[in-house]
């Protein structure tokens, strides 16, 4: 059982010194392509960091990082990785710090958006639905459209009284602000 043993170690041993005496004798970019591996692994098992947005290169030994962080501390915490990597001489940092504000503030904004845009053409599909169930409008004779809330309806109908009735119809709805009434009576 002894002799398993001390084999196991010794076969273990032989495998983990295998990549530093590898490494040893690794020259020029295969050197740099088998540091760069050891730079984004290592960046990559940090969880506080997202590899997918750090880009790394190096050339002669020297580490360049470049893409987005979200914050200096993190720009500084990839940096300090790549520094403690085995065989890596030295580190430029062009890492970019975009801040969370500026790409929630975008989200938000594409968010309200989105929202807006589903509003009216939800709007315009109520009120199109209101006319064509009503006796008194002709639902192919009315146009409807919608921006942010407020609706204008464009066209024809065939009396003062169903111009009227139309607005009224098109403003009591959700999301409705205001209805420019651009009916023309025949």
């Amino acid at each position: 059982m002894k002799l398993t043993q001390i084999a196991a170690v010794m076969a273990l041993t032989t495998v983990l010194a295998a990549p530093s005496v590898f490494a040893q004798s690794w020259q020029g970019k295969a050197k740099d392509a088998w540091l760069d591996g050891k730079v984004e692994t290592a960046i990559a098992l940090n969880q506080a960091l997202n590899s997918f947005e750090i880009n790394t290169d190096v050339s002669e030994g020297k580490v360049t990082l470049t893409g987005t962080v979200k914050t200096d501390a993190e720009k500084e915490l990839a940096g300090e990785i790549s520094k403690n990597v085995d065989g890596v001489q030295s580190v430029d940092n062009e890492l970019a710090v975009q801040s969370d504000v500026s790409l929630s503030d975008k989200m938000n904004h594409a968010g309200k958006a989105f929202a807006n845009k589903w509003n009216d053409l939800t709007t315009i599909a109520m009120i199109k639905a209101q006319f064509a169930a009503s006796k008194s409008l002709s639902v192919t004779d009315i146009h409807v459209s919608a921006n942010n809330g407020v609706v204008t309806l464009t066209g024809h109908v065939d009396s003062l009284a169903a111009k009227d009735l139309a607005e009224s119809k098109a403003m009591h709805h959700d999301h409705v602000k205001k209805v420019v009434n651009k009916l023309r009576v025949d």
